[in-house]
Parts: structure tokens; sequence; C-alpha cells
């Protein structure tokens, strides 16, 4: 298997990226800059920027090379939003842990020590006058800020990690650049020693005095990455840009934003309607333009990153199966050929072929598995929408399933077959579920994939496979149907008996959820009409494969808890909005949760429904059967007196 961490070495050939990014934050003429490196979930912001923090690195260099003489006065500081998520006011917390993780910085932190301890003073007076308001008594205020509570006792833990030595890149077998350890500094005695005066931060003093404590200690620029911002709550996300905003003009700054920027547009938007400053006209247009203009003025270069070609995907791939399967040595020999014929041609795509160069003959494993990667790429680029931590997590779940099958002496079970079956359930989970029903009902051998299959490729195809089942003719499921090998002749059961813990939520239990899909999912389950609305606005964003995990996600939780009213309301409100899939997942809940377990206001609640979309009768009809069938149920008296009225 392989780590689902962020990494330095680059197997996608993002280090384009990196080297970009690096060109305008030590560049004096694009200083001060704040630069957004945009992705999804999983793009790759992360590893993307620890490329960027080894490549700032002073030590990655020969003595004597130009990329040395550029790191000479460049700090680079890694912090992550998410760890000051639970902090009482992560504005000034996240000020602090800049503040220090710069004090301690092993080349520039000796020179600029004094200036960051009156800052610091600064902050803690700032942080103690906002509390003071809700919880301390105005004359302990000045006893809070300079000793008696101070936020900086409390982020010494931080400090590793926004300085860099706590969020290590995984090595994977390589020798990895080493990092600039933070020196160890008491800066609560500093800061009690000093005697510089507590004064509340201002914001054109502190950018002028942090400027100056810039140009004092020779630094160049300043390289802040700041990544993780889209898993913060939309609170905290305005905390953390509105702390980024008091560095914003200071000369030799640059900030690096890593997020997704649908959440951070959502999280301004509800700054804006938690002041009361939404000036939204009918069709939402005045609010997205408070929003962009919001951004535009925090962002000064927006960078989005591009989803993997299959050309990309099959690269990608192929490098994860060596680092796994071939000695080290190897791996870094394929690891510069790729980079090399990068250089060339950035189109082409380094597998089976190149590999096989470099290797001279390919182990019998690594040459099946370069062979699964060559056939599977194009439909995993398209199921996945070239996101390398899906990649790389569909690539764990078919190594576990290839276990499990051995542990289970399921010798029958082929690679190719079950990588095909894999993405099917991956790229579209429907499908996939209703294959598992087929199959299950004709010994493994379901007759429809078999026409299915037969039908594929001739003129009246689209037209076949409709006939057999609504939806099989979309182009992604018949360029799924032609992939090889055909299942006509397979027999299904072993395939489906690995995969049996995952039928429910298309593995979705293996891929973690995305900040954006979760944030939905938690608005909804609130219960607050409010908060329900701003669900429905975000879930407007989702892709469809984030609508797929959206609505297993509620599934699993009224399958969890059947008798919270809450857990239907929330799928209800996606049907209401006509969100794609919706209804047929809220009917197959109603078909399958207990009955006896479920609140009788979702039968009165489906009556309601239906009658206002009363196209969706067809799709309700197995859910509305088996409630008038059971009348010896408070929900299904409920739907049964509901419908008389």
């Amino acid at each position: 298997m392989w780590a689902d961490n962020e990494t330095s070495r680059d197997l996608i050939g993002f280090q384009v990226h990196s080297d970009l990014i690096r060109s305008i934050v030590v560049s004096p003429a694009m200083l001060p800059v704040t630069l957004g490196l945009f992705g999804d979930w999983g793009s790759g912001k992360t590893s993307i920027m620890q490329m960027l923090r080894r490549d700032l690195d002073l030590e990655r260099w020969g003595v004597g090379s130009a990329e040395r003489k550029a790191c000479e006065k460049v700090a680079c500081l890694y912090f992550n939003g998410w760890l000051f998520e639970g902090y009482d006011d992560a504005k000034s917390a996240i000020i602090s842990a800049i503040l220090l993780a710069l004090g301690e910085h092993k080349r520039f932190g000796p020179k600029m020590r004094d200036g960051v301890v009156r800052l610091l003073k600064s902050v803690n007076w700032m942080r103690a006058v906002r509390m003071g308001i809700k919880h301390i008594a105005l004359p302990a205020l000045a006893a809070y800020a300079s000793g008696g509570a101070s936020v900086v006792p409390s982020l010494i833990g931080c400090v590793q990690g926004v300085a860099g030595a706590g969020h290590k890149a995984e090595p994977q077998g390589e020798q990895e650049a080493e990092e600039e350890s933070p020196e160890k500094v008491d800066w609560e005695s500093l800061i009690r020693r000093s005697p510089e005066k507590e004064s509340l931060l201002e914001v054109r003093s502190f950018r002028e005095r942090f400027g100056k404590l810039l140009a004092d200690s020779d630094i160049d620029s300043l390289v802040v990455l700041v990544d993780d911002l889209d898993r913060c709550s939309p609170e905290r996300v305005i905390e953390n840009l509105e702390a980024i905003k008091l560095f914003l003009s200071v000369e030799r700054t640059a900030f690096v934003i890593g997020a997704d920027p649908r959440i951070v547009r959502h999280a301004i938007a509800w700054r804006y309607q938690q002041y009361g400053e939404r000036r939204a006209s009918e069709d939402g247009e005045e609010e997205q333009r408070l929003v962009t203009d919001y951004l535009e003025k925090l962002i000064q270069v927006p960078y989005h990153l591009p989803r993997l070609s299959p050309a990309e995907t099959e690269t990608y791939m192929s490098l994860l199966f060596c680092a796994k399967l071939a000695p080290p040595n190897r791996m870094r020999e394929c690891l510069a050929a790729c980079e090399e014929q990068r250089e060339k041609n950035r189109y082409a795509v380094f597998g089976y072929g190149a590999i096989e160069q470099v290797f001279g003959t390919l182990p019998n494993d690594l040459a099946e598995a370069l062979g699964l990667c060559s056939q599977a790429a194009p439909l995993i680029t398209e199921g996945l929408k070239g996101n390398p931590r899906q990649i790389k997590r569909f690539l764990n779940a078919l190594f576990l399933r290839q276990q499990l099958a051995a542990v289970a002496r399921l010798t029958n079970i082929q690679a190719d077959v079950l990588v095909k079956l894999m993405i099917l359930e991956y790229a579209q989970g429907k499908y996939f579920r209703q294959l598992y029903d087929w199959q299950a009902s004709q010994d493994g051998h379901p007759n429809q994939i078999a026409a299915m299959e037969a039908a594929v490729g001739k003129g009246d195809a689209e037209e076949k496979l409709a006939a057999i089942s609504k939806g099989w003719s979309i182009a992604s499921i018949k360029k799924w149907l032609a992939m090889p090998p055909k299942l006509a002749e397979v027999d299904l059961r072993d395939y489906f008996w690995v995969a049996r813990d995952r039928l429910e939520s298309t593995l979705s239990g293996v891929a973690m959820v995305p900040p954006l899909v979760r944030q939905v999912a938690e608005l909804l389950l609130s219960g607050k009409p409010a908060r329900r609305n701003q669900a429905m606005e975000l879930a407007q964003q989702c892709t469809e494969k984030e609508i797929e995990l959206l609505l297993g996600l509620l599934r699993s939780q009224i399958t969890r808890q059947p008798d919270r009213k809450d857990n239907f309301d929330a799928l209800r409100a996606l049907v209401d909005a006509d969100v794609l899939g919706a209804a047929e997942a809220f009917a197959e809940t109603i078909a399958s949760a207990p009955l006896r377990r479920m609140p009788p206001s979702v039968g009165m609640d489906l009556n309601v429904l239906l009658k206002k979309k009363t196209k969706l009768v067809p799709t309700f009809e197995v859910a509305v059967q088996r409630l008038r069938e059971s009348s010896d149920t408070r929900v299904g008296r409920a739907f049964i007196e509901g419908e008389k009225t």
C-alpha cells in the first residue's frame, strides 16, 4: 500500500508549479504578494507546498550555485491553519505563531528576537481586549496581557509545525533535504522581562513595525505557506484571512494560501450573512460580487491547479507501482528518466515501455501492474476527475481487496476484472449497486451485462442499452463496458463478496470525505433552517462525485440513527432542491430503513413531497408500497392518513 501523505518527491510532474510559484515569491519586483494556490481536495496543493519549502531551503543547494544565492535571504515558514481550529481567538494565535516561528528561525531568528517580543506583547494585548469583553474584568486586562495569561505558552507546541519540523513530508525511501530546525526559545520569560509597554495592536503600526523587523534582519523575502485552510470552519477561515490581511502590503512578504476556493468563497459569504451585510438580489449576484471583491483584494495572484490528464494519471500510477515493487536504486533511475522525458515531451506517458528501458527486463508483478495502468488510466482519470489523492486511495483499496481475496483463498479473482469493477464502483456507484443486484439474482452471471457488452460498438448501441436499463447508455458507462476484459463469462459473485462491506457507501470508507462534502453534511444535519439554507447554496457547487459522497454520508447517518427526524430532513432538503440523485437516495432509504424506528412525520413529509413533485411518484413506488403495507407502524399509519387528506 501507499501512505496517504503529502510528499516533496514529484511523481506527478508538479515541480513546474512549484518552480513557477518560487519565481514569484523570491522576486523583489513582485513583493509584497499573496498567491492563492487553488484546487480541489486531494489535488496536490500540500505536496506543491512541500516542494516549494524544500526548494527554498538554503541547505538544499550546493555552495556557489545560483539557487543557493537566491535563497540566502529568504525565510520560509509553513503554517497549517487547521492546527488553530480550537483556539478561542484564532486570529491572535495565528499572528503569534508566525512571529514565534520567525523568531526561532535558525538563520534570522537571533537578529529578530527583540522585535518579535515587542510585537508579541501587542498581540497579547489585542487578545486580552477581545477576550476581556466577554470573560475578564477590565482592571485585569493588563495582567492578562503582560503575563497573567498569555497566548504564547499555549502556542509553543504548534511552532514546530509552523516553522517546519513538525510536518515532515513522507520520505518514501529517499533522503529528504535537511530542514532548518527552529531554535528553542523561552518566549514567556522574554516577554515578561521586556521593558516594552503593552499597547493595542493597530494595523498601520503593526505593518510598519513588522516591515522594519524584516528590513533590520536582512530578509529579502519572507514566504509564509498557509495550508489546510479549507479544512477549517467558516469562522476560522475568516480569522485566518483577517490575520493574513494584517501582513498585506508589508514589504518583503509573500503568502501562499492553499485551499479549495469553493470553501473560501462560502466562508466569506457566511461572514457577510453573520454581520447582516447581505445585500443580495434575488439571484444572488450582489452577494457573489461582494465575495469576489473580498477575495480579489486579498489574493493578488490566483493559481488554479489543473486536474491530471489520462497520460499524467498513467504516469503517476506507473511510478507509484515502481515505488512499491522496485528496489530504491531502480526507483531513482525511473524518476530521473521520467524527469528527462518530461523536459522533452510533457504530453508523453512514462509507462510500460519507458520503464522497461530502465529495467531491461521487468519483474512479472511490475509488468502486470503497468499493463493494468495502461488499460485503466483513461477511465480512472474520468471517474476520479484526475485527483491524485483519489487515485492513490483507489489503488490502496485495490490492494486491500487483493489481499482479502488471497486470505479467503478466492483463487479465481483476476486483477483486471477487479480493477474494472472498482472503476464502476468508484465512478458510478449507482450502477455498481445495480450490477450487484443483477448478479445476485442470477448466480453471478447477469444477462444484462452480457447483452450490453454485445451491444457496445454497434450503430444502435444507445437504444439497445437504454432498453436494457435506463442510464447505462451514457458515454462514460459505454466506455466502461467497452473496456477489457469482458465480464459476460465471468462469475461475479467472488468479486462482489470482497466488496460487500462497501456496497452501501461506494468506497466512502476508503476515500476520506472531502472537506466541502463534510461541511455541507454538517450544515444539513444541524437542524437549523438558516444553516440548511447555507448548505443548499454550497451543495450547488459540488461535483457529481461529491454529491454522491454526500448522499452516501447522509444515508449512513440515517442507518445509524433512524429515529432522528433531522437526518431525514437533511436528505429531503436535497430532494426539494432537485439535487441529482437525491430523490433516488431518499426513496431507497425509506424502502430499507427500519420502519418501527422511523419518526411518523417522515411519512407525512413524503406525502407532501409527492403531491408537490408528482414527477417523483415512480421513483418512490417501492417506498410507498412498503409504507402502505406497514399500517402496524407509526410512520406507515401517518403516510396512509396523509394519502386520505
